[in-house]
């Protein structure tokens, strides 16, 4: 009786291996996917962010030109 029980144990175990391995074949290339996916939303995230944050700078340095250019024509009170 012993001996048939550690025959269905060593079979279980069998089964399961090969369940946990077939699961694993499956579920991995779908958790590389899913990593692609979202690593390519974060990228698109701040490539928007830098573009903004750039054309903010980029307003500034037009206000600064314009407004040096605007000073360098007020008449100095000397």
């Amino acid at each position: 009786m012993k001996r048939v029980e550690v025959l269905r144990e060593e079979e279980v175990l069998a089964l399961e291996e090969d369940l946990l391995r077939r699961l694993e074949e499956r579920l991995t290339p779908l958790v590389q996917q899913a990593a692609v996916d979202a690593a390519k939303v974060v990228m698109h995230q701040l490539r928007l962010d830098l573009m903004s944050h750039i054309s903010r700078h980029e307003d500034t340095i037009r206000r600064l030109k314009r407004s040096e250019l605007a000073l360098s024509h007020v008449p100095s009170s000397r």
